[in-house]
C-alpha cells in the first residue's frame, strides 16, 4: 500500500505546484490590457484628467510607494505583481484611471477608489511617467489633424460617433484609450501594433483584433483577411474589401498567420512629421466626451 501511495502523493504534490505556478502566471497577466467586463463596477462619474505636471507625478509617486509598490515595485518594474512600466503605451489615462479605481475581478488587483479622484489621477500620472518610451506630448493641431484624417480617407474604414466604415476599430474614444506615442506607432507601423480586442476598442473576442490570416483551400485557392471569429469547425475572415468569408475547416489545407501585416496602410513617408503630429492630436482629442454630452442633453 505504501508503494502505491507514494507515487500518488508525489503526483498530488506536483499537481499542487503546477496549480500554484498557474496562479502566479495569471496574477502576472493582470495588468495586461483587459476587457471592460473584467474590471470591477464602473467608476462613478469623475472629473476629466487634469494636465500632467511634475508636481502631479511627484505626488503620484508618493501614493504609489505606499499603496502599489509592494506588488509592482517602487519603479513599476515588478515585485509580487507584474512590471507595469510600459502599460501607459497601450492604455490611455482614462483606462488607467478605471483600472486603478475599480481593480480587476479575479486577480490580486484591488480597488483603490477610496483614494479619491485627485489622488487617483496623480497615480495615473506617475504610472504614465514610468514608460520607458514616454507617452509623448501631443504637440499637433487637432483641427488640422481632422483635415488630414478626412483627406486620407480614414473614415472609409473607421467610424467616429457612428459615422464612417466598420472594417477598422471605432475611434470615437480612442484618445481616452490610447496614448499619443501608441497612436503614432500605429500610424507608421500598423502591422506591428495590432489592437487587442481586450483593450476596449472592440469586444468581439479574446484574441488580437485584425490579425491577418491566410487560408489555403483544398483546391489551392487562398483567402487572406483579418480573423473575425473561429471555432472548431470554421473560421471567418474579412478581406480587404470588407467582405466576410466563412470557411469550413474540412475544406482547408492550411491556416497560417501573416505576421506584421495589416490592411491599414503605413503613413510613414506619406505624411510629413507635421501632418502626423496633427493627426495624432486629432485622434487624441477623441475621448467620447462629445457623444456623452450629446446623449445627456
Amino acid at each position: 500500500m505504501n508503494r502505491t501511495g507514494r507515487p500518488f502523493l508525489s503526483a498530488c504534490f506536483l499537481s499542487a505546484r503546477f496549480l500554484s505556478a498557474l496562479v502566479v502566471a495569471f496574477a502576472i497577466a493582470a495588468w495586461a490590457p483587459i476587457a471592460p467586463a473584467q474590471f470591477g463596477a464602473p467608476p462613478p462619474p469623475h472629473k476629466a484628467h487634469p494636465p500632467m505636471t511634475a508636481e502631479s507625478v511627484a505626488q503620484g509617486k508618493m501614493i504609489f510607494q505606499g499603496t502599489c509598490a509592494v506588488c509592482h515595485g517602487i519603479d513599476g518594474s515588478g515585485a509580487n505583481g507584474p512590471n507595469i512600466q510600459s502599460v501607459a503605451l497601450s492604455m490611455g489615462p482614462e483606462q488607467l484611471y478605471t483600472l486603478i479605481s475599480t481593480g480587476v475581478m479575479g486577480s490580486g488587483m484591488p480597488s483603490f477608489e477610496s483614494l479619491g479622484e485627485d489622488k487617483l489621477w496623480q497615480v495615473v500620472d506617475y504610472v504614465t511617467s514610468l514608460s520607458s518610451h514616454g507617452t509623448g506630448a501631443v504637440i499637433g493641431n487637432a483641427a488640422q489633424g481632422k483635415e488630414v484624417y478626412e483627406s486620407n480617407g480614414c473614415s472609409s474604414c473607421h467610424s467616429i460617433d457612428g459615422r464612417g466604415g466598420d472594417s477598422g476599430p471605432d475611434l470615437s474614444k480612442v484618445g481616452a484609450d490610447r496614448a499619443g506615442t501608441f497612436l503614432r506607432d500605429v500610424l507608421t507601423d500598423p502591422g506591428a501594433n495590432l489592437p487587442l480586442d481586450t483593450a476596449g476598442l472592440q469586444e468581439r473576442s479574446a484574441y488580437h483584433a485584425y490579425e491577418m490570416y491566410r487560408v489555403t483551400l483544398d483546391d489551392g485557392k487562398t483567402v487572406t483577411g483579418t480573423r473575425v471569429n473561429e471555432d472548431s469547425f470554421s473560421i471567418q475572415l474579412r478581406d480587404d474589401k470588407g467582405e466576410l468569408h466563412s470557411i469550413e475547416k474540412f475544406r482547408v489545407q492550411k491556416i497560417e498567420k501573416v505576421p506584421g501585416k495589416s490592411f491599414m496602410p503605413s503613413y510613414k513617408g506619406k505624411l510629413s512629421d507635421t501632418q502626423l503630429n496633427d493627426l495624432v492630436a486629432y485622434l487624441s482629442s477623441l475621448t467620447g466626451a462629445a457623444s456623452q454630452a450629446g446623449g445627456a442633453q
